[in-house]
């Protein structure tokens, strides 16, 4: 089991800056906002997102600048307004073992936090010395909200195929993960060639970063996780677990799926489905997928001169296959 801490060694100083830089630009004079700020604190995580921005430049045999750091802040905060916007959206009551901005305050507030913060990275981005941030930026967050609203109109539709699923986390979820990379190199004067290797990298451990998660949504443990569990299935996503279990189910028990998930009423949707159907092969088989793109995402790494940085991203593909929350 690779361990996160293992994966950061090469970039543990930016990391630390890290946390002073995003501290720095969400510093506010309303009381409300900084309540709401120190509240989301406690949403930080892996830091996935900003340590790519990093390593991405130092495997490409350059020096992390203070551009990087503003980048990586810039990454970190998108990524928390995207959280603060998903726990609505799923109606979640916890994140990251801390209660989630919708559940104390209701819909109205995250909505606008949100909000703020997105307007704040922006506003980060054009201080930069070139324009490719803001344009690389604006392209993911549309990306990132044409997933998101693809997955809504999809709810409930066991039409779904896998094809379209891929389509759709690799909008909503990997695309970040790919700009995180592509910004990190092309920030350091890195060769086209690297640069877009990188993206290509990121990109693919964001789907299987997606993947592992809607597996982690059925069968993991919340205290473990620290976020609610079962969402998914509460709301109607065909994630892939579902899609393969459905393509695989007999035509009754595939109705019986059906009203599972569709029914109003049901209580405890999660542990029902573990009860009811042999849920296992679906699962095994989502792994693997995972597993095929994290085994490809390896191979766009040897556009790369061997480094201790590329030997980070090596590990952090493997902790993301692994990871138990």
């Amino acid at each position: 089991m690779v361990e996160l801490a293992e994966c950061f060694l090469p970039v543990e100083d930016e990391l630390r800056a890290l946390e002073d830089q995003i501290q720095r630009e969400l510093q506010t004079s309303s009381p409300a906002l900084k309540s709401l700020v120190s509240h989301i604190s406690g949403y930080a995580g892996k830091r996935l997102r900003p340590a790519l921005v990093f390593l991405s430049a130092k495997a490409c045999g350059k020096d992390v600048t203070a551009d990087h750091l503003r980048l990586a802040a810039i990454v970190e905060l998108i990524h928390t307004a995207t959280l603060v916007h998903d726990d609505i959206l799923d109606g979640a009551e916890v994140r990251r073992q801390v209660k989630t901005v919708n559940a104390i305050y209701g819909n109205q507030v995250p909505v606008l936090l949100g909000d703020f913060i997105y307007a704040r990275a922006f506003a980060m981005s054009v201080e930069l010395p070139t324009p490719d941030a803001s344009r690389v930026l604006a392209r993911v967050t549309q990306i990132v909200c044409r997933g998101e609203i693809e997955q809504i109109f999809d709810r409930y539709d066991f039409e779904l195929d896998e094809a379209v699923y891929f389509k759709i986390i690799e909008a909503k979820t990997a695309e970040l993960y790919a700009a995180a990379c592509e910004l990190g190199a092309l920030y350091a004067g890195a060769e086209a060639v690297q640069i877009e290797a990188l993206a290509r990298f990121g990109r693919k451990i964001g789907v299987a970063f997606q993947v592992i998660d809607d597996c982690l949504d059925l069968i993991g443990d919340e205290a473990v996780v620290g976020k609610s569990l079962g969402t998914d299935l509460e709301g109607g996503k065909l994630t892939l677990p579902l899609i393969r279990l459905g393509a695989t189910c007999d035509l009754l028990e595939r109705e019986r799926l059906k009203a599972l998930v569709i029914e109003d009423g049901v209580l405890d949707r999660r542990a029902r489905l573990m009860e009811e159907f042999e849920i296992g092969p679906a699962l095994d088989y989502a792994f693997q997928r995972a597993d095929d793109f994290i085994r490809e995402a390896m191979v766009e790494l040897e556009a790369l001169e061997p480094t201790s940085a590329r030997n980070a991203l090596r590990n952090l593909a493997e902790f993301v296959l692994c990871r138990k929350k």
